[in-house]
């Protein structure tokens, strides 16, 4: 209840800001054209990939969990800041595979994407990972040699983001993911902004394997770790255009959040955290085209997270993003006349 109350003040609080960016119907009309009279249906193809590492530093070892990554088919609408999607694994394309085993999952995106911000909140389920320590488990690339499966174990994340870009007369980042409005010559901008971030990586048994418990005795008995980062964040973003349709977007962004974290430790009990301090790195890439009616293209979206445990052990969770897209736009005769739409 409390990531829907979040979301809700987000929405409500940029109210003014989405009114005042009414004003605008160009800026410089060489460099950004707003469309704004129109609402775009994108049709995208995402594969995501999500990794979470257990190590132990004092004896440089490591356990890797990834999930096997099927394509998902998603269904994008965008109506000027507003933003919804949603996205489910294609039937016809199997998730299972004889050396990774199985994995399920699904999510759901909301943003809203004006000329001087953009908030995004972002639901991820996985379930059915696999053991992916090739330096440990020698397995050549043979289905008579498959690697260790956890199907028990699942993954959910929910992130919330705000960022503001500070020119936003030189840089348009709705053009660059394709919405209401054309970037035709190219500029960038520095951005800022927070974050919160609640993950849990849950297992019906230890997480660590008993052959490798003596390497992470701290770990021996966690069935899942829990976490909650709040984290500030700062980058640049650029994107280079070509012959006013075509462009190149790159953005990163690097920062510094206080979490939480909690560990269950079954008959052991539950270990809580007093909170500390841990970094983080995002970036995003898309090459792609935006004409009047028509827009597409590719990019890659990817953020790392490093966090203490209470164990003393540490928790890398990467989750990464390779997306198509194809969408248009239709016209509308009229706005619905509140919070800027």
């Amino acid at each position: 209840m409390r990531r829907v109350f979040f979301i809700f003040i987000l929405l409500f609080t940029t109210n003014r800001l989405l009114a005042e960016d009414e004003i605008f119907t160009s800026d410089d009309s060489t460099r950004i054209i707003p469309c704004r009279n129109f609402f775009n249906l994108t049709l995208s193809l995402t594969k995501p990939i999500f990794s979470a590492k257990l190590v132990n530093r004092d004896d440089n070892l490591s356990l890797t969990y990834r999930t096997l990554n099927p394509l998902r088919m998603g269904l994008a609408f965008d109506y000027r800041w507003f933003g919804l999607e949603i996205s489910t694994q294609i039937p016809t394309l199997k998730s299972q595979n004889i050396r990774k085993g199985k994995t399920e999952s699904n999510s759901f995106r909301f943003s809203i994407n004006s000329r001087r911000f953009w908030v995004t909140a972002l639901f991820q389920n996985f379930r059915g990972f696999y053991l992916n320590n090739d330096e440990i488990f020698y397995n050549p690339l043979s289905d008579q040699n498959p690697l260790p499966k956890r199907p028990d174990i699942s993954s959910n994340l929910t992130q919330v983001s705000a960022f503001y870009v500070f020119n936003h007369h030189r840089f348009s980042n709705p053009a660059a993911v394709g919405q209401y409005e054309r970037q035709v010559k190219s500029g960038g901008s520095p951005f800022a902004g927070f974050g919160f971030l609640l993950h849990d990586l849950s297992a019906s048994h230890s997480m660590v394997p008993p052959d490798f418990q003596n390497d992470f005795p701290n770990l021996s008995f966690v069935r899942s770790i829990s976490s909650s980062n709040f984290y500030l964040s700062a980058g640049y973003a650029y994107t280079l255009v070509w012959r006013k349709r075509y462009f190149i977007a790159l953005y990163g962004a690097s920062g510094v959040g206080r979490y939480r974290t909690r560990e269950n430790r079954g008959p052991m009990g539950v270990m809580n955290s007093g909170g500390d301090i841990g970094f983080r790195f995002e970036t995003r890439s898309i090459i792609g085209f935006n004409g009047e009616h028509w827009y597409g293209g590719g990019g890659f979206f990817g953020d790392w997270n490093n966090e203490k445990l209470v164990s003393g052990n540490y928790l890398n969770h990467t989750f990464q993003t390779i997306r198509f897209f194809l969408g248009r736009r239709f016209s509308t005769r009229k706005s619905l006349g509140f919070l800027g739409l």
